[in-house]
């Protein structure tokens, strides 16, 4: 059985992607759905917000955020390749 962390990494590879695709970066309140998404998600497999925060050190939203901005990173390098 995976364990919170490696239900959420799993579930943000799966339903987060680079803003790129948007064309804008996300603000708060569309991380903030995110968050709650995910929540949801993880609750409905058994796991409760209080144990996804302990196993992302503590701010879901801090880490959703953390986790679209290093995708923007990559996809900016991978487009600056293609030119």
């Amino acid at each position: 059985m995976a364990t919170a962390k490696e239900f959420a990494e799993f579930w943000l590879q799966n339903s987060v992607h680079a803003d790129e695709q948007l064309r804008v970066r996300r603000g708060r309140e569309a991380v903030q759905h995110l968050v709650d998404n995910l929540v949801r998600a993880a609750e409905s497999e058994g796991f409760s917000r209080a144990q996804i925060e302990q196993e992302l050190g503590g701010d879901i939203f801090a880490y959703i955020r953390a986790s679209i901005d290093r995708q923007n990173a990559e996809e900016k390098v991978r487009l600056s390749k293609q030119k």
